[in-house]
């Protein structure tokens, strides 16, 4: 039985796929993914092959390069035609309610909802992770763990579901509905974000912020100096995102690393971020910035 679905575009990231498909199987093994043109078997009905696939499938990954989008067919895009496997594969597991998890290649960037036919617009609400050939092994291995949090999860989905709405029910008999006014949990600050940020020094950076969230596996970076660093101890917990960077600066002959700490909470629809430094060579004053949704 499949467990991880991988949805690609063949002259869009076939390599991608591949690759993928291998540091997959080494973790997960190769019965727990499946990949259209290796494992379907000779002779079978593609799309009822594919479908009977899915079907058993825990998480599917969906590949987008820079030709997921506007990969055309007789001169017609083919996201637009209702024939098109990849549509039918992503539209498919959205509506069964499989957890899908966009995965960016290199560059490429995450569809606008607009972009889409309305059967895939759900998509742009889904985590997405990046992975690239510049930073395969670091980027795999991210996905890898956020994957077995994930999958796990999946296998736990309809026991716990049972669990809660039975507690719900019994909570709401013996003592009524108090959970009802609670208020709402603050939602995780997922997606791209951007702030100008002055520094003591007086420069001036557009520092860029990406975070996703799989489970309780959080990833993403934060700039520094206008740079991208990867985020590392990250944690959510109460509405608020906590997680550090690391950076190396040179003085003469000697280097230091600084590590940059930040907090970030969600004000609507903008995050307050709370930045303070260690390290390096000198101590700069904690500060206080907004940021704001990256388009």
């Amino acid at each position: 039985m499949s467990q991880i679905f991988l949805s690609y575009r063949r002259e869009d990231s076939a390599g991608h796929a591949g690759r993928l498909e291998d540091a997959l199987e080494r973790h997960f093994g190769a019965r727990n993914v499946f990949r259209d043109v290796e494992d379907l078997p000779p002779g079978q009905p593609f799309p009822a092959a594919l479908q009977a696939r899915l079907r058993s499938a825990d998480l599917v990954l969906v590949l987008i390069g820079p030709r997921w989008l506007d990969a055309e067919r007789g001169g017609v895009r083919r996201l637009s035609l209702p024939d098109d496997y990849v549509r039918m594969e992503v539209a498919r597991a959205l509506d069964m309610g499989i957890p899908v998890v966009p995965v960016l290649l290199d560059e490429a960037a995450m569809p606008r909802a607009d972009a889409l036919p309305a059967d895939l617009r759900p998509l742009v609400q889904r985590h997405a992770v990046r992975v690239s050939d510049a930073g395969w092994t670091d980027d795999v291995a991210r996905l890898v763990n956020a994957l077995h949090a994930e999958l796990g999860g999946a296998r736990r989905l309809s026991m716990v579901r049972r669990r809660v709405l039975g507690a719900l029910a019994v909570l709401a008999l013996a003592g009524g509905a108090w959970w009802a006014f609670a208020p709402p949990p603050v939602p995780f600050p997922v997606g791209a974000w951007q702030a100008e940020v002055r520094y003591d020094w007086g420069d001036t950076y557009l520092e860029r912020f990406e975070f996703v969230r799989i489970g309780d596996t959080i990833v993403g970076s934060a700039s520094f100096l206008g740079r991208a660093r990867d985020i590392e101890a990250a944690r959510w917990a109460d509405g608020l995102l906590s997680f550090e960077t690391h950076s190396e600066s040179v003085m003469g002959s000697e280097s230091r690393v600084s590590t940059h700490r930040y907090l970030v909470s969600r004000e609507g629809d903008v995050l307050r971020v709370r930045y303070s430094t260690a390290g390096g060579f000198g101590a700069p004053p904690p500060m206080v910035f907004m940021a704001t949704p990256r388009n």
